[in-house]
């Protein structure tokens, strides 16, 4: 069975970051905030990725208005691209961060666990 670990924030008013384990042994404070900078920066990418599907999309359609006039199943290609792709893509880049920000955690419980 894996070992939880309760990780909060250095900043907040809450209980001191402590691994809970038998021995209750501290964190440092200077690896959950590098694991803190790990996802923001993993979330950053993410929210970087959706601007630019959001605002790209637009401005694509607005640069080749012809794109626009493009009938698939007899859809416009732009209500295809955003009933269609962008629900998967999203899905996709949200798996990802998901996948990432997992990644950080178990990596930063198995730093914990090796002080």
């Amino acid at each position: 069975m894996s070992e939880r670990v309760t990780v909060t924030s250095p900043r907040g008013r809450s209980t001191p970051l402590r691994r809970v384990t038998g021995d209750r042994s501290r964190v440092d404070a200077a690896p959950v905030r590098a694991l803190m900078r790990i996802q923001a920066g993993h979330a950053a990418v993410t929210c970087a990725i959706v601007v630019l599907i959001a605002g790209g999309l637009p401005l694509l359609f607005a640069w080749e208005p012809a794109l626009s006039r493009v009938r698939l199943f007899g859809v416009r290609l732009p209500w295809l691209v955003l009933c269609v792709v962008v629900p998967v893509v999203w899905a996709a880049v949200a798996r990802r961060h998901v996948r990432l920000a997992e990644r950080a955690e178990r990596d930063f419980a198995a730093m914990a666990r090796h002080e």
